[in-house]
């Protein structure tokens, strides 16, 4: 009895090992694709303002990416897409149809969190062997310490930069950005 109980824990030791050793590969991953993106970004791109970051990691695919953007392609963006949405919202609106109206209310926001429509859109990509399946909270775990990297070491918008990551809801979900860091609270 006594050793089947023994043979058990080992196991679980051991597949526990295993899920810490995907972990901290992902995370060294991660680590990797970040460096050569700064590395990139100051040899190709030097003068280049960053107004937006975006990490995101795609778990299917076994993919994540960097992407970088600046205020002008922001706004933009932006702006493309409230004259999309205001033709519908408009049209909705006078349908009486406001539920769905609702939908295509413009944004009033200035920056465009969609990574896909980034000036330097997958900047870097890293092509993983295994994402393990916390792969997000090793994602926020990151996101704030590449958040500080960017920050420190290459050329940001000083007073509005910010990194988002994704998460399985949304492709711009938890970010940080220079108005909280500076003040020492985080999103």
């Amino acid at each position: 009895m006594i050793k089947s109980k023994n043979s058990f824990i080992f196991g679980f030791g051991i597949v526990k090992m295993q899920i810490m050793k995907q972990q901290d590969t992902y995370m060294i991953e991660l680590n990797a694709m970040l460096e050569k993106a700064i590395m990139r970004m100051k040899i190709e791109n030097p003068g280049f303002i960053i107004y937006t970051a975006s990490i995101c990691t795609d778990r299917a695919a076994k993919v994540s990416a960097i992407s970088f953007d600046n205020k002008d392609n922001s706004f933009q963006n932006v702006e493309k897409s409230n004259d999309y949405s205001r033709k519908y919202y408009e049209m909705y609106l006078s349908e009486g149809n406001f539920e769905t109206a609702d939908l295509f209310k413009p944004k009033e926001s200035d920056r465009f969190c969609n990574p896909a429509d980034f000036e330097l859109a997958d900047f870097v990509e890293f092509n993983h062997n295994f994402v393990p399946s916390q792969w997000y909270s090793i994602l926020v775990r990151f996101g704030k310490l590449a958040f500080q990297k960017i920050a420190s070491e290459l050329n940001v918008d000083q007073g509005n930069f910010e990194l988002g990551i994704n998460s399985t809801k949304d492709w711009y979900d938890k970010k940080w950005n220079m108005k909280n860091f500076k003040t020492g609270n985080e999103i």
